[in-house]
């Protein structure tokens, strides 16, 4: 076999298992990241609240205009839905859980 063909079979071989390669390496570390405390320890809100800007606005719909909102006994800062009770965050404008508006 010349070094050509042994040089062709070799990028071939490349081509063909490197984006494998890359992909299950993108997948572990999407999968590391999903678990990660910092992630968690966001989504549970232990950071305070969203902080109000005209991107974070724009992006969920909240910030600028104040509303007065009913709180009920669930307390942090969290609306409780009147169409089907679900608990909410206070910034929210419409609920997780139906998607009826709050306010």
């Amino acid at each position: 076999m010349s070094l050509e063909t042994l040089f062709r079979v070799f990028v071939a071989g490349v081509l063909v298992v490197a984006p494998t390669v890359l992909f299950l390496g993108l997948w572990r570390g999407m999968m590391a990241l999903r678990d990660d405390d910092l992630v968690n320890r966001t989504m549970n809100g232990d950071f305070g609240p969203i902080p109000e800007s005209p991107i974070t606005a724009a992006m969920f719909g909240y910030g600028g205009v104040q509303r007065s909102r009913t709180t009920s006994s669930t307390g942090g800062g969290q609306v409780r839905c009147g169409q089907c009770g679900a608990v909410n965050p206070e910034y929210a404008d419409y609920c997780g859980n139906c998607l009826d508006e709050l306010g």
